[in-house]
């Protein structure tokens, strides 16, 4: 039986010596059974011997003989029984190593042995695996980049109508009070302006570009310390201009104290968008008369804990225990791909984090996401 550790999960241990030590019993119970076999004819022969006095003579070197062949044929057998079972042993152990690097990522082609028997099969059976596993992530990887491509063109297309609203008032603010100053220098009187009210008209409209820069992207993929409150307030206000979020109230409740994570922006922003939509998405289809999202950080345990809460429908034991599995959605048929869950968990564990999702049918779902500091990450290799 394997051991297990504490999660439950199997732990697969060194080969032991199996195949030799049942080999070295099969080895003793040939031999006892040789040389039983052996002694009793010898006996026999003897017990003849005696009778034919004449023979004796002729028989005892025959005995002779074949005792040392007896012995000489036990010595071969045993050398070839014990190198056919060091080798299947050896090659048995190179398989197991393989499978274990298989089933921890590595999918590179390896020849790891050379048989034509039913062990070199299954060596082949384990690379063919391999190169099935990868071509399969790497169709999964092309679909969640082209996934998360399109929602991000839909979030923008959604949020189109409510940008120009954001940006028009400020820009027709600025052009009313740039005619007033130019019609009062046309009249040769003296330009009056508010500059403080352009101060903040200008800000305004970098507030409003910088939260759509923050979404449209690209940002870079390279690791750099980021305060996660800051990429949230600028998304966060952002998709609520998307016709999905019309009636969706967001609650935050952020601790200011964070410490900064680690990671690449670009990685933290599709996080939140492919919550964020999933939540709005949900609660569309909950019929819920005060949609809610609640927004929620705060340090536990030296992790810095990201949730996403919505009060909508929520999800079946069943489904909610398959979330996060690629292509698997609870949505109606060309609704939704399966992979926006399974990309956050890629993102959360490539950084040394968990992820998490409880729901409750009919109160709502809460995603949970534990992110290490970046003084604890920096030792998380990708």
């Amino acid at each position: 039986m394997p051991e297990s550790n504490a999660t439950g999960n199997a732990v697969v241990g060194t080969p032991r010596p199996i195949l030799r030590r049942n080999g070295l019993v099969l080895f003793v119970l040939v031999s006892l059974y040789v040389l039983a076999g052996f002694g009793l004819f010898a006996w026999q022969a003897v017990q003849w011997a005696g009778s034919r006095p004449e023979l004796a003579g002729r028989i005892e070197p025959l005995i002779g003989v074949a005792s040392i062949a007896v012995l000489l044929g036990l010595v071969v057998f045993g050398t070839f029984l014990t190198l056919y079972l060091g080798r299947l042993s050896a090659d048995l152990g190179r398989l197991q190593t393989r499978a274990l690097e298989v089933a921890h990522g590595e999918r590179s082609a390896q020849a790891v042995i050379e048989r034509d028997d039913e062990v070199g099969m299954l060596a082949r059976a384990i690379e063919k695996m391999a190169s099935d596993l990868q071509a399969r992530e790497s169709e999964i990887a092309e679909a969640r980049l082209e996934q998360f491509h399109n929602e991000r063109m839909m979030l923008l297309g959604g949020i189109a109508a409510g940008l120009a609203h954001e940006i028009g008032n400020p820009v027709a603010a600025i052009s009313a009070i740039a005619s007033e100053v130019a019609y009062a220098k046309r009249a040769g009187r003296a330009a009056e302006c508010d500059v403080e009210q352009l101060i903040g008209l200008a800000e305004r409209l970098a507030a409003v570009t910088h939260r759509l820069a923050t979404v449209a992207g690209p940002r870079s993929k390279q690791r750099a310390p980021v305060a996660l409150n800051a990429v949230l307030e600028s998304v966060a206000p952002l998709v609520l201009l998307d016709s999905r979020f019309r009636r969706v109230r967001i609650e935050r409740s952020l601790d200011r104290d964070l410490p900064l994570l680690l990671l690449a922006e670009d990685d933290i922003v599709q996080l939140l968008l492919h919550l964020l939509v999933n939540a709005a998405e949900a609660l569309a289809e909950s019929g819920q008369e005060s949609p809610r999202i609640d927004m929620t950080t705060r340090q536990e345990s030296g992790w810095t804990v990201l949730e996403i809460a919505d009060n909508g429908r929520g999800m079946e034991p069943e489904a909610a225990a398959r979330a996060f599995e690629p292509f698997f959605t609870t949505k109606a048929a060309g609704r939704g791909s399966g992979l926006g869950l399974d990309a956050c968990r890629r993102i959360v564990e490539r950084y040394g984090g968990r992820i998490a999702l409880e729901s409750v049918p009919g109160k709502g779902t809460r995603v949970r996401c534990r992110l290490p500091s970046s003084e604890a990450s920096k030792g998380v290799v990708l």
